[in-house]
């Protein structure tokens, strides 16, 4: 089948930093509050944000946004969309939840094909450039932005390595915890690091603020864990 790529660019809306990417790899995402045994696919904290806030669907190739009777409302470019009736999303239409508790713009690119679940490389790139003015030597272990090298050490460059190796692909949230936390294996059958999401969430964070203004090209992949895109 054809499906879009598409992301959300955060503005507002914590855990995510503001600039944060976020794939949409399904036909159906759930916007919302995290709350006990419900767990919407992109989940924000604050209190305003109903447990089941709206629905972002892919039908018939086009994305719908669905506001289902949430408390505080969703709205398009600043109005607010009827309850329970898709909107059809455009490029670039700015969607905030809850009368701007969380803002973000929706961005949608070429169509490709494939399952709803895979991600797709769209070019070949040498492993030691991401950018004119970001790139990385794996062999070397060394970071230039702007043509300036940046000092990452311990966890921080481990997880950076481990993105770019793997770049333009997701990186699930086991296997990070296999690369990054090594020291910590648990006992457990499946030999799974004893590490919580919330540790990676904070190392991605750190991370995202030392790579500046290209922060927002570790993409978080709801449900799964983050890629390095390029």
């Amino acid at each position: 089948m054809v499906f879009q790529t598409a992301f959300l660019i955060i503005e507002k809306g914590e855990p995510f930093e503001k600039g944060s990417s976020i794939k949409l790899i399904s036909e159906e995402t759930l916007l919302g509050r995290q709350w006990e045994t419900n767990k919407p696919d992109i989940s924000f904290s604050s209190p305003y944000i109903s447990k089941r806030h709206a629905h972002i669907n892919y039908v018939n190739n086009q994305f719908t946004l669905t506001d289902q009777s949430s408390k505080h409302g969703t709205a398009v470019n600043g109005s607010v969309i009827v309850p329970n009736h898709p909107y059809i999303l455009g490029n670039g239409d700015q969607i905030s939840l809850s009368k701007n508790e969380v803002i973000f713009i929706f961005n949608c690119s070429q169509s490709v094909s494939g399952e709803t679940s895979e991600f797709v490389n769209s070019k070949s790139i040498s492993p030691g450039t991401l950018h004119d003015s970001f790139s990385i030597n794996q062999e070397r272990r060394e970071i230039l932005i702007d043509g300036r090298q940046l000092y990452l050490s311990g966890k921080d460059i481990e997880l950076l390595l481990l993105l770019h190796r793997n770049r333009c692909t997701a990186v699930s949230y086991n296997e990070i915890k296999i690369k990054i936390w090594p020291e910590r294996l648990s006992s457990t059958a499946e030999g799974i690091p004893d590490v919580g999401t919330d540790e990676i969430t904070a190392l991605v964070y750190r991370l995202r603020k030392r790579l500046g203004k290209h922060g927002h090209r570790i993409i978080t992949i709801p449900r799964f864990g983050y890629m390095l895109d390029l």
